[in-house]
């Protein structure tokens, strides 16, 4: 795992106007996200998962497990007929 020094803020202050502000800052260590796994995280954050895709996927999975099944019947009927 990837660690870092971050700078955290620990206490927060609202003023009178509603502002928040950090009123005391402190460094952790933190697991930092590599670059490369960035655009994944954020494309599950964003709602990333594909209900047309999955859709696609399913009914694909299915209909091949449907013909597998039909040919292997056929196939069994015809050795049981010679």
């Amino acid at each position: 795992m990837a660690t870092q020094q971050v700078l955290t803020c620990l206490g927060f202050t609202t003023s009178s106007e509603g502002v928040v502000t950090c009123s005391q800052q402190a460094w952790i260590e933190s697991y930092v996200v590599p670059p490369e796994i960035v655009a994944q995280i954020e494309l599950l954050l964003a709602g990333g998962f594909s209900d047309d895709a999955f859709k696609i996927g399913l009914w694909g999975t299915l209909g091949m497990w449907a013909i597998g099944f039909g040919v292997g019947v056929v196939i069994n009927i015809l050795r049981k007929a010679k």
